[in-house]
């Protein structure tokens, strides 16, 4: 047995005058007991060497004489039998039902299944259907998503027109986790769509992608491009106007521009 009942009442009413030795002496004896499922061996020094108190026999012989029974097998405790004997009593109970659940089903499946003239020969009763063969699997966001981050753009996101479908979510983690790879603060680009009433998520200005003054469209995407300039206040134009771009100059969209 590696689990025991430990009343702290009924070990307490008996073995309150035991002082700190004799207390651990009785602990560490019945520990030894349910572990191994056997009476303590009879002679006294043994006993002590397996419970690693060497230096205190006088101690361990008076906890069992005490609390335990001297007989041929060994020093007995009768609460401790009792409990055993229930665990042993469950656990074959356990097997028992085990093997006969187990013949159950072998005579199940054993047993002919007897058909009219125009029934099909199957293996099955009734025929299997999708619903049987294949599982749901719950959808979660990644670790890296914080949950306040997703559940206020998921909320931004309902009260929107249009329904945020279970795949819309999929390929938005999917954004998300491209741009975890690539650096950018998930949780701040979720934040940056939730405020700005987006339906897609876009780069950070801080962190996206800008080397010489140009953007590169093919990479971020004609509609994020335009998205993350205007959410960078360097446009002052609709972001839809530039979207056919394929490299815009920065210089030139700037406020103040000579074309603006």
């Amino acid at each position: 047995m590696h689990y025991y009942i430990w009343n702290i009442g009924d070990y307490s009413s008996h073995a309150s005058h035991l002082n700190v030795i004799e207390d651990c002496a009785y602990r560490r004896l019945l520990d030894r007991y349910y572990l191994s499922e056997e009476p303590i061996p009879l002679e006294v020094s043994v006993a002590c060497r397996l419970i690693g108190m060497r230096e205190y026999q006088t101690e361990v012989e008076i906890v069992l004489k005490e609390f335990f029974v001297q007989t041929e097998s060994g020093w007995q405790n009768k609460r401790a039998e009792h409990e055993i004997a229930h665990f042993k009593g469950k656990i074959n109970q356990a097997s028992r039902a085990g093997k006969a659940s187990a013949e159950r089903r072998n005579n199940a499946r054993s047993t002919p299944v007897q058909r009219t003239s125009n029934q099909p020969i199957t293996n099955n009763q009734e025929p299997r259907t999708n619903k049987q063969d294949k599982t749901k699997k719950p959808f979660c966001i990644p670790d890296f998503i914080t949950q306040d981050a997703w559940q206020g753009y998921f909320e931004m996101r309902k009260t929107g027109k249009g329904v945020f479908t279970e795949r819309a979510a999929s390929l938005i983690i999917k954004q998300l986790t491209q741009m975890h790879s690539e650096g950018q603060d998930v949780a701040k680009v979720l934040d940056q769509s939730t405020a700005n009433g987006w339906k897609g998520v876009f780069p950070l200005k801080t962190q996206q992608g800008a080397t010489n003054g140009k953007f590169n469209v093919h990479s971020a995407g004609r509609e994020t491009l335009a998205r993350s300039l205007v959410a960078a206040g360097m446009v002052r134009r609709d972001p839809w106007e530039i979207q056919d771009a394929v490299h815009v100059e920065v210089h030139q969209l700037l406020p103040g521009s000579a074309d603006d």
